[in-house]
């Protein structure tokens, strides 16, 4: 079995992709179908088409099908959390410092003009049949804490399509696979540590799906003084203040292990391992103090110490 890589950069986030048995040309296509995803959905262009639903005034606006699918996601998986996963806590973000691309630190959030609002899922109107979005006035949608994990899910679902035999797509860290794995069992996921990139937390082996990780220490900054991260509590309208410092969260796809190891994060230990176990998927939290909890389901998993939180 042919084993093919690809990296790069997408999304302001390092890309990997593995493909056993691809075709002949076959991740010619990759970069580009994650390129007209990021245009469509980025927070950091006037012409995305969430943009564009931002300054429709609750009109309807035809959408491609990606974005129909992000938003369809979107409502999902902020009703499964008890909307601790909430996309239109943008405006919070940026009062909190932390509008600016991380790489790109020239292009600032673009937010419409007037006044601006969190919350207000449940006003969101999607017509599958029309292929229409329509989003109230003053709520902005931010693909932030799902869109990554989607954009590896579509890339998968494209390679699968063209032949691949089986294939692992990593955008900044947030997983997803599908079709055979290298081994019997899937692929060996390392889990690395809150706070020490490169340094291993443990391994896991998945046959499929998408893992993701969710932690106040993978981005942060000083604003009026404090110490700010990027994931907002909706419930607080400020950044998150669990007794968690990262969720690792292995679910049937990107998207949905991306949305709630966020949700789980916000939740704190208690809290967000009964929303993993009522939600049927496998998690590990780390704790500020650096203790380690996990589902039911990964209680004789290996976990080496944590070091450097809190």
């Amino acid at each position: 079995m042919a084993a093919v890589e690809l990296s790069g950069r997408v999304m302001g986030s390092e890309l990997r992709v593995v493909a056993l048995d691809p075709p002949q040309g076959a991740l010619d296509s990759a970069t580009a179908v994650l390129d007209a995803l990021e245009a469509r959905w980025s927070r950091f262009l006037p012409d995305s088409e969430l943009a564009q639903l931002h300054g429709s005034d609750g009109r309807p606006v035809h959408v491609s099908p990606p974005t129909l699918r992000l938003v369809e996601s979107m409502l999902l998986g902020h009703r499964v959390t008890g909307g601790r996963f909430d996309p239109t806590v943008t405006p919070l973000l940026v009062a909190h410092g932390g509008g600016d691309s991380r790489t790109e630190p020239h292009r600032p959030t673009v937010l419409p003009s007037g006044l601006l609002r969190w919350g207000g899922m449940d006003e969101i109107v999607v017509d599958r049949h029309a292929g229409t979005v329509a989003v109230p006035s003053g709520v902005v949608l931010d693909a932030g804490g799902i869109g990554k994990g989607l954009a590896a899910d579509l890339l998968v679902a494209h390679l699968l399509g063209l032949g691949v035999r089986g294939c692992i797509v990593s955008i900044g860290g947030d997983l997803s696979l599908g079709g055979d794995g290298p081994d019997p069992d899937g692929w060996t996921i390392s889990v690395e540590q809150p706070a020490e990139m490169h340094t291993e937390l443990t391994r896991v082996v998945v046959s499929g799906g998408g893992v993701a990780t969710s932690s106040t220490q993978s981005r942060q900054w000083t604003h009026e003084g404090a110490l700010r991260h990027h994931t907002i509590d909706p419930r607080r309208g400020a950044p998150a203040e669990s007794d968690l410092v990262a969720v690792t969260v292995i679910a049937g796809s990107g998207w949905f292990a991306e949305v709630l190891a966020t949700a789980a994060l916000v939740a704190g230990r208690a809290d967000g391992l009964e929303l993993l176990a009522g939600q049927g998927v496998s998690g590990i939290l780390v704790a500020t103090d650096g203790s380690i909890a996990t589902t039911a389901d990964l209680a004789g998993i290996a976990l080496r110490s944590v070091v450097g939180v809190g």
